[in-house]
């Protein structure tokens, strides 16, 4: 249509006692002079259009139907917008299919593997390095993030695994780090916000990329990842905000966020953090993190939250002075166990063996999964660890159990530091139904330590104090990067190195004076010299049988922060 020139107008003048402006007469656009889009009015004065700047004054008289017909025609080309909001074609077909390998341990515990279509296998070639997932209410299906932007939607996913479907949901997401479903919507947690995803007419794709919500502060450093994210019984989600490993900048470096069901607001939970890859909400809103050895993080640690806690990284305290002492973590882990930490999960099956109720923690830098054995003393939480004789694929650092078969899914990636092999993987851990050897409950006593198994011991072995060994050291709380290993009897004394692969990685040897089993076969105590105290790591290695012969090599790795009166 011709364009008219006419110089910008303003908008009509509605105010008390204006008559000009009529129903009749709309707001329409038009190009002035300098062939910008712009807004004028027109109005009605009579039978006659006019257009109108914001004075009301008359511009341009007699030229209602030119008027009229070239806004019809601007407005023709117009697109159909209400038609943009109900989704548009499919972008990422095919669907992609791979087949699962099922495990073939004869022990207790198996891991099943549910191949990615990573890189070359997609059409797209989209590098998948999983780093968040959660299923469905139907449980053959999840939906799974990559740090490299994309969702992927997963299903086939039952007791055999063979016929996997990968169907590429949505992407362009900014380094996502943690997902969660809730009432069935996908919601991602990135660097930059938490983006509820919405595939609007069913085709398996995200069609509108929600901002839920984006509080949080950012900076242009690259450690300060948005990692986890998980919800309480209210509704509310959680994540944390890595810190950037030097002074922090804004408010949010270092800190546990809660985001408020609704996502209309953020607040700070707890403070301290360096680089805390995970966390898990338990069946009671219990809060655990961890956090990765470096300046003010002397080794990996697992911590049970509190609100306004403050969890050692001195650079991401928030406070005007800075602390001279942190709220004490669950339990350290020495480099060699767990060189970089990711997240926590509860067991809520009772499919899955005899660890209903537990806590589980996995290790993206030794692509391990412990369990963790916790108690209370004095109202001061403390646990000790042991890693489950599994191997996975790549760092793990998310989990969570199926409502339809009860068994773990983990997932993980390689980016940072780690001994995984592959940069993503997808793993089932199955329960065989065999007989679990393994330990149970772990208490520090005053003069010595209860270990509780699962099943039956042997007598003979488990009754021998020289089949125990117990030694423990300390670490030094700095700005340094990480910490040696200190004596407990002569602090500030070196007697090792935290490190991996090394001959100098040991503490002071405690001697154990006997070992005496339960009348029930299934408890150990552990008369320690001298007694127990408090100490940052112990570790307590055996080499026992079951009662029907079971070997049992399970180090267990323990923090003492504090030790009931006798």
């Amino acid at each position: 249509p011709p364009v008219p020139v006419f110089r910008r107008f303003g908008h009509c003048d509605n105010s008390a006692g204006n008559q000009r402006c009529s129903s009749s007469c709309t707001e329409t656009q038009w190009l002035n002079t300098s062939a910008q889009l712009i807004t004028a009015v027109i109005v009605q004065v009579g039978i006659d259009c006019i257009l109108t700047d914001t004075n009301n004054t008359s511009v341009v008289t007699n030229i209602e139907l030119k008027v009229i017909a070239t806004a019809a025609a601007y407005k023709a080309l117009m697109p159909d917008l209400p038609a943009l909001t109900k989704g548009g074609a499919a972008q990422w077909n095919p669907v992609l299919e791979t087949a699962g390998t099922l495990g073939k341990s004869d022990s207790a515990y198996t891991v099943d593997t549910l191949p990615l279509p990573d890189g070359k296998a997609n059409p797209w070639n989209s590098w998948i390095r999983t780093s968040g997932f959660d299923f469905f209410k139907d449980a053959t299906k999840a939906a799974i993030c990559s740090v490299s932007g994309d969702v992927w939607l997963v299903s086939g996913i039952d007791e055999k695994l063979d016929k996997l479907k990968w169907k590429r949901f949505a992407t362009g997401l900014f380094q996502p780090l943690g997902l969660k479903i809730v009432d069935e919507k996908v919601y991602v947690l990135g660097r930059d916000q938490i983006t509820r995803l919405h595939d609007l007419n069913g085709d398996g794709e995200a069609d509108f990329y929600e901002n839920f919500n984006n509080d949080v502060a950012i900076s242009s450093h690259y450690h300060e990842f948005c990692l986890g994210l998980e919800t309480d019984r209210a509704g509310n989600f959680y994540f944390n905000k890595g810190g950037n490993l030097g002074g922090a900048k804004h408010q949010h470096h270092g800190v546990l966020a809660r985001v408020s069901k609704d996502g209309s607001k953020l607040d700070v939970v707890a403070t301290g953090y360096r680089a805390p890859n995970g966390l898990s909400v338990g069946p009671n809103d219990e809060l655990t993190s961890s956090d990765n050895e470096g300046n003010w993080v002397p080794s990996s640690r697992v911590n049970l939250m509190r609100p306004g806690g403050f969890y050692g990284h001195v650079h991401t305290a928030h406070t005007s002075v800075p602390p001279t002492d942190y709220d004490k973590p669950l339990l350290w882990l020495p480099h060699q166990m767990d060189n970089s930490s990711g997240g926590q999960v509860w067991v809520t099956s009772d499919k899955w063996g005899p660890f209903k109720g537990d806590l589980l923690h996995m290790s993206y830098g030794s692509c391990s999964l412990f369990k963790v054995m916790q108690e209370v003393v004095g109202g001061q939480p403390q646990a000790g660890a042991f890693r489950f004789p599994l191997n996975f694929e790549s760092g793990i650092m998310r989990g969570h159990f199926s409502p339809l078969d009860g068994q773990l899914y983990v997932t993980g990636l390689r980016v940072w530091q780690s001994s995984g092999a592959k940069t993503g993987a997808f793993h089932r851990v199955r329960y065989t139904g065999k007989a679990v050897a393994m330990p149970k409950e772990f208490h520090v006593k005053p003069n010595g330590l209860e270990i509780t198994f699962t099943t039956e011991l042997d007598a003979k072995t488990a009754a021998d104090d020289g089949n125990w060994a117990v030694d423990q050291w300390n670490y030094n709380w700095t700005a340094n990067y990480g910490s040696k290993m200190y004596s407990v009897s002569e602090p500030g004394k070196v007697i090792g190195d935290n490190k991996i692969a090394n001959s100098k990685f040991g503490g002071e040897d405690m001697v154990v004076k006997s070992a005496k089993l339960s009348a029930d076969k299934k408890t150990v105590f552990l008369e320690i010299e001298g007694g127990v105290k408090p100490v940052m790591q112990m570790r307590v290695r055996m080499n026992i049988n079951a009662s029907d012969g079971t070997p049992i090599n399970l180090p267990i790795y323990n923090t003492v922060n504090k030790v009931a009166a006798e």
